[in-house]
């Protein structure tokens, strides 16, 4: 399994970089335009992880910018994570992050998720997650899914029930599918998204009413070496009371694996 990992104790962070490691840096910007007058979001976010076997970490940080009409916004985020094998069956995921009060990124949230492996090639996933977001509203969130493994890549699906404060429940569904290159370590991967939990798409739509539905497309190309180039594209409609939009985002980011 993919490997990330969190946890907010420094001496046991000390200790798992102090152990040999397969290490990974990358950068990817994001640029999201939204039609009518809801604006413009970009986001750099710079990410190291390390793997050490049955334990990974990954530290984020995040800049970004939210404009509108008028008015402009700046946000910080800090977030790391934490997935551990526990045994051959279970393993889990835990994760962390903290921004400044901003229309940019969720104030906080801490996801936990544990996995099941059924048989070598499927597990089930349950978890759950909190996430503040400006303008105070909370958001408690249930999810469960599951993933399936084959030759050349995966297939994922989550479906997730959100209490959203003087909401009440919405729901969301992501499906995923990864295709590896047959030759070299290359890979494409496109998600499908569809709900009316907007929270889950756009920060600033915590709390309203409405639904969405979305696909992103993302390109891994290998370059020369241990570097790598990321490209992504993808397209949401959203459907609220207050009109409809859709957002276009495009990414791009390198990595460089040691």
């Amino acid at each position: 399994m993919t490997k990330r990992v969190f946890t907010v104790c420094g001496g046991v962070a000390a200790a798992l970089l102090a152990q040999p490691a397969a290490a990974k840096v990358g950068v990817l910007t994001e640029s999201t335009d939204y039609s009518g007058p809801y604006g413009k979001r970009q986001e750099m976010t710079i990410e190291s992880s390390w793997d050490f076997g049955k334990t990974a970490l990954v530290l984020n940080a995040s800049h970004g910018k939210r404009k509108f009409e008028g008015a402009s916004f700046k946000g910080y985020q800090l977030s790391t994570s934490v997935y551990r094998d526990w045994n051959e069956r279970i393993s889990s995921r835990t994760s962390v992050s903290l921004a400044d009060n901003s229309p940019v990124f969720a104030r906080r949230e801490l996801v936990q998720d544990i996995s099941y492996k059924l048989v070598p090639n499927a597990l089930v996933t349950v978890g759950g997650k909190y996430a503040s977001y400006y303008g105070g509203v909370d958001v408690a969130s249930l999810h469960a899914g599951g993933s399936l493994y084959f030759r050349g890549g995966f297939a994922t699906y989550r479906f997730g029930v959100h209490d959203v404060e003087g909401r009440g429940r919405q729901y969301s569904h992501l499906a995923s599918v990864r295709l590896k290159d047959p030759k070299g370590s290359g890979q494409t991967q496109m998600w499908v998204s569809a709900g009316t939990a907007l929270h889950e798409q756009e920060v600033v739509a915590a709390g309203r009413h409405g639904k969405y539905r979305g696909v992103h497309l993302q390109r891994v190309q290998p370059l020369a070496g241990p570097l790598a180039l990321s490209l992504g594209l993808g397209r949401t409609w959203y459907d609220t009371p207050a009109g409809d939009y859709q957002g276009t985002k495009a990414t791009v980011g390198f990595t460089i694996s040691r």
